[in-house]
């Protein structure tokens, strides 16, 4: 800041109060945190230390965050505690000298030479210390570095140039709390409900300036709340969105569409397209990645070149149309919204295909692996939207290869991670677009049907699982040939579900067969052949050989330990339907040990509600309850039971395993009406998720006649 030294206090002329302040906004709205962090900041300065300069605030936000009404609510509110309150429009420099002009005369200034008036100016506020400028919607710092004030009154600036917060204390303007949404919604639309406010607000994201353009179009339109969001998501343009406030501030697509010629014009069209680009990605946290040309690559997608890149994240920023935080750019939903519906839609189908391109820049790790999920996990919403919003493209559309394979990685993901719901959403979309747009024998199309059947049969949705694994199968076969790695893989997926819809024989054979495939052609310490030997002595545990079973389960035990190491999770599958064996074989001592073992790898690896966790506490609790501690194994059985009702719902086969389990606990406490009701609980549901005649079902219905009724 330029520093004029004040004259003597002897020489000082104290003035009439001077205002020049727009109109205060009488539906003004919550801030109240804000405010008085700004009276502290002008009172104290900031939080950060003595770079912080007493009285000098900077507002900084996107366009429609509220900046403006925040200054001007605080110049009115403390207007009283300054002599001289002038508001400068600070967006054009002529606008700046003009108003700065107009106060001079107001002082009884005069010069000739604007420049000269305005030094005048700055002698005329040295010599005092009662004067409050707001200088809003700064924008060019570099212009106006001449035109700021000199120490000793207060100055409130507002923009979304972050580097404007370098002078004084900068306070970031967030959206609106959600009640401040609705509050201000049902002041300017009465005969809203708080409800749907609340649907209202989340709907524009709490950005103020949407906030109040809805409520008045709400009002003046009387539509119903569906049937206006139906609008903002189809025509945003048309939402009301367009309109000005009653304080006259443009609209959000005014303001969204200026930033965005703005950008053209002061970075190129280059960075215009990476933001259209970026506009068909989530409006979540895009993360940024490094030229790999300059060093080490750094996770997120690739700009370009780094000049390039830097110049179009920092006009980005600059402009308000996105946040830079965390090595990430972010859009506001309705930003995000507004740029994608300004744009014309025979173009849509290209901007939509190089975010594809763009997004599978990005680099990662192998999904199969915790260490990497938390990158997966941003990846997730962009994927998504790229998925569902390629339906409403106009005519036949292509995946970009790369992303295609990104897709098919997030989908392993959301299986090994647990989250089999979510991959099964994604799995159908991607089968039904790839099946049209590649044809049914597409290798990605038949990849997409195999993790959608994996995570169907995690949901216990084993028929649906079988039927996709069937034709998935079939499809191989033939295209591929029945020594293809994804064929037998297919193979083994499908004994799976016939194992689980009670065919023991039919996995059975599927699985020999793949075991004597793999053994073959890969040798009997291959990992995958000792995949193969695994579901083979699952199988024959259902079919009754357990010994048989229990030494092909700890010969792969052994041999997975060897090859892949003691916590592979290959290993601890192992390790776990080992103790499973134990514990049928009455080796009760060594199961258990083996299974705390499990869980606790287990735990520290995938967490405490992951399936696999558990699953090893549900057959730890069976193995308690066969050692005759029925009061541990009850509280183990009854905790798993609940997380998997949460997890799953009361109808998930696991749920129904753990009711069981849980049934036979209380039945061996005693506890026999609780144990009645539960197992008939469990019978009626096993009956009608998995039929009258599967075994579960008819261990069901023999464990419900042997708990003795209640005297």
């Amino acid at each position: 800041m330029q520093v004029i030294s004040a004259p003597s206090p002897e020489t000082t002329t104290r003035l009439r109060p001077i205002r020049s302040l727009p109109s205060r906004n009488q539906a003004f709205t919550g801030r109240t945190a804000l405010l008085e962090r700004v009276a502290a900041s002008m009172r104290d300065g900031g939080q950060d230390g003595p770079a912080d300069e007493p009285g000098v605030v900077s507002l900084i936000g996107m366009g429609g965050i509220g900046k403006t009404q925040l200054a001007l609510e605080y110049a009115h509110r403390h207007a009283q505690d300054y002599g001289l309150v002038w508001w400068v429009g600070a967006d054009q420099l002529a606008a700046v000298m003009a108003s700065l002009t107009a106060l001079a005369s107001q002082l009884g200034l005069t010069a000739v030479q604007p420049s000269l008036l305005i030094r005048a100016l700055w002698v005329e506020l040295a010599a005092r210390d009662d004067w409050l400028l707001v200088y809003d919607n700064l924008d060019d710092l570099g212009a106006m570095n001449d035109l700021l004030p000199p120490d000793g009154g207060k100055l409130l600036i507002t923009g979304r140039d972050p580097r404007i917060g370098r002078i004084g204390t900068r306070i970031d303007v967030p959206e609106f709390e959600r009640d401040e949404s609705i509050t201000l919604l049902s002041r300017r639309c009465p005969t809203l409900s708080p409800e749907d406010a609340d649907r209202v607000a989340a709907a524009v994201g709490d950005l103020p300036l949407s906030v109040e353009q809805v409520g008045c179009f709400l009002d003046e339109t009387g539509l119903e709340t569906s049937e206006y969001l139906r609008l903002l998501q189809s025509q945003p343009t048309e939402s009301g969105l367009d309109d000005r406030t009653v304080s006259a501030h443009p609209g959000l697509v005014s303001v969204v569409a200026t930033s965005r010629d703005r950008l053209v014009a002061t970075a190129g069209p280059t960075a215009a397209t990476l933001l259209d680009r970026l506009a068909f990605l989530a409006p979540e946290p895009i993360p940024l990645g490094s030229d790999p040309a300059v060093g080490p690559p750094r996770f997120g997608v690739r700009l370009g070149d780094t000049a390039t890149a830097a110049l179009a994240v920092r006009k980005i920023v600059t402009l308000g149309l996105a946040r830079h935080a965390d090595n990430a750019l972010q859009m506001h939903r309705l930003v995000h919204t507004l740029l994608r519906a300004r744009l014309p839609q025979e173009e849509h189908g290209v901007i939509h295909h190089a975010a594809e391109e763009l997004l599978a820049t990005i680099t990662l790790g192998d999904p199969d692996t915790p260490e990497s999920w938390p990158e997966y996990g941003v990846i997730v919403p962009h994927v998504r939207e790229l998925l569902s919003s390629a339906a409403a493209l106009p005519g036949p559309q292509l995946d970009a290869d790369g992303f295609r394979a990104l897709v098919l990685k997030v989908q392993r993901y959301l299986y090994f991670s647990g989250q089999s719901r979510s991959a099964v959403d994604i799995c159908r979309i991607t089968r039904e677009s790839w099946t049209e747009r590649l044809g049914p024998d597409h290798p990605d199309t038949l990849n997409s049907g195999y993790n959608l059947a994996s995570n169907l049969f995690e949901l216990g949705e084993y028929a649906q699982a079988k039927e996709v694994d069937q034709d998935v199968w079939e499809r191989r076969c033939r295209v591929l040939g029945m020594d293809h790695p994804d064929t037998i893989r297919s193979a083994h997926q499908l004994a799976a579900d016939l194992c689980d819809l009670g065919d023991f024989a039919g996995a059975r054979a599927l699985d020999e067969q793949g075991w004597q495939h793999r053994s073959r052609l890969l040798g009997e310490d291959h990992p995958d052949t000792l995949q193969s030997a695994h579901y083979l002595g699952s199988d024959l545990y259902e079919l009754g050989e357990r010994e048989r079973a229990r030494d092909i389960n700890e010969e792969v035990w052994r041999r997975r330990q060897r090859v892949l190491g003691e916590t592979h999770p290959d290993t601890l599958h192992s390790a776990h339907h080992l103790a499973s064996d134990l514990c049928d074989l009455g080796e009760l001592e060594r199961a258990r040990e083996l299974e705390l073992w499990v869980l606790e790898q287990r735990r520290r690896r995938l967490g405490e509600d992951h399936p696999d966790t558990l699953r090893s506490r549900h057959y730890l609790a069976i193995t308690l309850h066969q050692m005759g501690d029925c009061t541990q194994a009850r509280e183990l059985n009854e905790e798993v039971w609940n997380r998997r009702r949460q997890l799953h719902g009361d109808d998930h086969p696991d749920t129904l395993r753990s009711a069981y389990s849980l049934a036979d606990d209380l039945a061996g406490l005693g506890e026999h009406a609780r144990a009645r009701a539960l197992h008939r609980d469990t019978l009626v549901r096993r009956r009608r998720v998995l039929g009258e005649g599967h075994p579960d079902t008819k261990r069901s219905a023999q464990a419900l006649a042997e708990v003795p009724s209640a005297p």
